[in-house]
């Protein structure tokens, strides 16, 4: 949205429509039938999509640590995955997700030693006392929780070793090799992040023309923590093949997919590096 009315994108000769996804991994089906040239999506999501053989390619990392976490009642006294023991802990989706398992791994824990709840996505179940521990998007679902008066302890799985990694810019293998058009949307959209960075207010106005009914301040939440999530010394949207590596391996070993995955197929970093080396994000 930035890129596009700060003219980031016209800069760069792009005409942008930004399109929504209805989810189902709509967004996918749009980019691998060409209706999309560039689309976001989960780094477990790319590592997923690669073992199935799709040419899909991440060429920017958002997320130096996953979107998804846990909550539990303050009063409750569970701050630590070893906390979970004995208790009710919910998932969602239907699938038991490798983070929880490396959380209770580490803590000296499998799942026989927690009540495993099949859960929705409406918190009420967690502040109605239906579950002690409850799966949340960690960039949106505390701040709503916390909104709606009920004070909560973080579980963030990256805070106790687990591996996970976020948000990435994905296109397809024969967009990446018309490495022109990555380019130039990259050097908007890194541009814009950057005035993002120093103008969230402001940047916060710009989404609400398009979010209608939005609230301005748990939209800055969001940013805050994407912002947060994002950061790294050596530039925003870089990653290592050893942060994908470790991420797949969780993967693997938890039984996400089925057989080891190539990194170097998940994400090329070339051309957002090229970027920053020649100077041309700050």
């Amino acid at each position: 949205y930035v890129a596009d009315a700060q003219g980031f994108f016209a800069e760069e000769g792009l005409t942008v429509n930004i399109q929504h996804s209805s989810g189902q991994d709509e967004h996918l089906k749009l980019l691998l039938e060409g209706s999309v040239q560039v689309t976001t999506g989960t780094a477990a999501q790319a590592v997923r999509r690669v073992e199935e053989d799709l040419p899909v390619v991440a060429v920017a990392l958002f997320g130096q640590r996953g979107d998804q976490g846990y909550v539990a009642s303050a009063a409750s006294g569970i701050t630590s995955p070893a906390d979970f023991k004995g208790r009710s802990v919910g998932f969602k989706a239907g699938v038991v997700p490798a983070e929880l398992l490396a959380m209770l791994k580490g803590a000296g824990l499998t799942r026989n030693d927690v009540n495993l709840v099949s859960v929705g996505f409406d918190p009420r179940v967690f502040m109605e006392g239906q579950v002690d521990v409850y799966p949340v998007f960690l960039n949106n679902e505390p701040d709503t929780i916390r909104r709606a008066g009920m004070a909560i302890n973080v579980i963030d799985p990256h805070e106790f070793g687990v591996p996970t990694l976020g948000l990435t810019y994905l296109v397809t293998r024969d967009t990446l090799a018309d490495g022109d058009v990555v380019e130039r949307f990259l050097r908007a959209t890194m541009r814009a992040t950057a005035w993002i960075e120093a103008n969230r207010d402001a940047a916060v106005q710009i989404v609400l023309r398009h979010a209608e009914g939005a609230d301005a301040e748990h939209q800055r939440f969001l940013l805050d923590t994407e912002l947060a999530n994002a950061a790294r010394a050596d530039g925003m949207g870089r990653a290592t093949l050893d942060q994908w590596r470790a991420l797949a391996n969780l993967l693997r070993e938890f039984d996400v997919i089925d057989s080891d995955v190539d990194v170097s197929r998940v994400f090329d970093g070339s051309t957002i590096d090229g970027l920053y080396e020649r100077g041309e994000i700050r």
